[in-house]
């Protein structure tokens, strides 16, 4: 007895209160009490926050569980002691294991089972305060249903384990285990199977995208080397041909110099040889007068332009070609960045915002003014009395791109091609050079439909007067009486008529360009805080604002004219 005392009272010590078995990778919480880890785990999942230790009810946090490897060795070393005992012939064991089990914290007869604990209970167990408002059975009562059922499930056989005889568990729960550690087996090495699969997979789709990300690098290198090597090679033409020019240019010098400081010396000898004759006394100068004219005529002297009219005629050829190459760029610059930084959106008109004057083709693509009301219901989202619409989608990040088409049924074909041929230029799209100058296109035709007196009036009077604003507006903008397109408003926007571009920015608009371009390029960028607008036809910087913006932004069109359409690309 006084063998078998000290190695009970050490089992009593290493077992977890929870599933009443030896710790199985201990842990300890907070309050310093130990369990087995898929316990407190189960625990910790099926429990609200704040946990609660189900010993001391102290309160410990899921992060805070460490691991107690020395537990885990003296477990282990307690476990392999009663092993040894088990295995000792039933006549030499000692007369306390053959008795009953005992409670191993009160020393009494087990007869209750803790459905809500799942653990086995003396009589003062189950009046403790831990136990007392649980549900507690006999334990016959609790095994019952686990006598005759078959197969048993986990839960089962932890309660068949708690009240059946070491002899007889081992007997009940070897079948059990044995199938179930196989089906177990089964299902891992099953779900290996898949993991490596799926990773055998993963690495040939990974190394896939990563020899295509080579190739990209390759092909990028190429291209751009080409670009390189074409710029190098138009770049040698024009300096060679400047070269050429600025050549014959200073032999025409030299040769202008020559001529002119040859003759200027003859003239000067000429004029020494006269002022000596001049000297002469009366006597010797009269004795053969013809003699001066026959010596020194009067004849016309040299003169030549100092550059060739072929030197200026190649020399206007050439600057041509350089504001082509110039134009070529800027349109290059611009559709390159705008195709590798901005994505191009195709935008639908929301007919629902769209004003009663306006029809909205069924596609969402185009929309134009009718001047007649088109709309029965008033919705609360519709513009009135301001002809607008907004695009059905809107924008809170990126970089997009679309282009306002805008006809007019009095536009010749070759008006804006005419009025860019005598502009100086205009800057890039990001950036470049920035050339005055712009022809003025004026139209005595004043487009009837949707205006107030004001804006007649402004017309008659030779002042700015709109015929559609394309550009963005935020969601919130007012959509009742008339508006002012300003950003503090909530719009950026540009205003086009017959007469040109004009920008609102505060209370009075001023006009950027003197020509209206038939296709407007609208880049939005949201999270830079910026909206630009483009020549789309020649990739040419018309206006760009600089904001910050909040909420969602819409592509936003407004049309005041009946000979007009707006259509949206692409």
């Amino acid at each position: 007895m006084a063998a078998a005392s000290p190695l009970r009272n050490l089992e009593d010590e290493v077992l977890c209160s929870i599933c009443l078995d030896f710790l199985r990778d201990p842990v300890t919480i907070d309050c310093g009490h130990v369990f087995c880890y898929h316990c407190i785990i189960k625990v910790c999942e099926s429990s609200r926050q704040p946990l609660n230790c189900s010993l001391c009810k102290a309160a410990f946090k899921k992060e805070n569980m460490r691991h107690v490897w020395q537990m885990a060795s003296l477990v282990e070393n307690i476990w392999r002691m009663k092993v040894d005992e088990e295995r000792q012939p039933r006549e030499e064991r000692p007369p306390e294991q053959k008795a009953a089990k005992l409670c191993g914290r009160h020393l009494e007869k087990l007869h209750y089972y803790c459905k809500d604990d799942q653990q086995i209970l003396c009589v003062m167990c189950r009046e403790s305060r831990e136990h007392r408002h649980h549900a507690a059975v006999l334990l016959e009562k609790a095994a019952q249903p686990y006598r005759v059922r078959t197969p048993w499930d986990l839960s089962s056989v932890l309660v068949a384990k708690k009240v059946l005889n070491l002899q007889d568990k081992v007997q009940l729960l070897k079948p059990l285990f044995e199938g179930k550690i196989l089906n177990h087996l089964k299902v891992l090495k099953g779900d290996r199977d898949r993991i490596q699969n799926f990773q055998s997979t993963g690495e040939d789709e990974i190394q896939a995208l990563l020899t295509k990300f080579q190739n990209h690098k390759q092909d990028i290198a190429s291209v751009f080397e080409q670009g390189h090597q074409f710029l190098r090679e138009r770049e040698q033409y024009l300096l060679e041909w400047l070269v050429g020019l600025e050549q014959e240019l200073t032999e025409g010098r030299n040769s202008h110099v020559t001529k002119g400081s040859e003759e200027v010396v003859r003239l000067g000898a000429l004029i020494t040889d006269l002022e000596k004759k001049a000297r002469q006394p009366a006597l010797e100068l009269l004795q053969d007068p013809s003699d001066i004219l026959s010596r020194y005529p009067r004849k016309k002297f040299w003169i030549e332009k100092p550059i060739s009219p072929a030197i200026k005629k190649r020399a206007e050829e050439f600057s041509d070609k350089l504001a082509s190459l110039e134009k070529g760029l800027r349109g290059f610059h611009g559709k390159l960045m705008r195709d590798l930084e901005y994505k191009t959106m195709k935008i639908i008109l929301n007919s629902q915002t769209a004003n009663g004057y306006l029809s909205v083709s069924p596609n969402g693509k185009s929309m134009i003014f009718t001047g007649l009301w088109m709309n029965k219901y008033q919705h609360g989202q519709r513009f009135d009395p301001e002809p607008a619409v907004l695009g059905s989608n809107g924008f809170t990040w990126g970089k997009v791109y679309w282009e306002v088409k805008v006809n007019r049924i009095w536009w010749g074909a070759e008006e804006e091609e005419e009025a860019m041929r005598y502009r100086g230029g205009a800057r890039g799209v990001f950036g470049s050079s920035y050339f005055s100058g712009f022809l003025g296109i004026t139209d005595e035709y004043g487009s009837p439909g949707y205006r107030n007196e004001n804006e007649e009036l402004e017309e008659e009077n030779g002042l700015w007067s709109k015929f559609c604003i394309v550009g963005v507006a935020r969601e919130s903008v007012v959509r009742r009486g008339f508006l002012n397109f300003t950003p503090e408003e909530g719009f950026w926007t540009l205003q086009l008529s017959s007469a040109g571009v004009c920008v609102c920015t505060g209370s009075d608009p001023f006009q950027i360009l003197s020509y209206c371009p038939r296709m407007i390029g609208v880049a939005l960028d949201y999270d830079g805080g910026k909206v630009t607008f483009t020549n789309a036809r020649t990739q040419e910087f018309i206006y760009e604002f600089s904001s910050s913006f909040t909420g969602r932004i819409f592509p936003f069109l407004w049309l005041n004219c009946m000979r007009s359409r707006l259509t949206l690309r692409p």
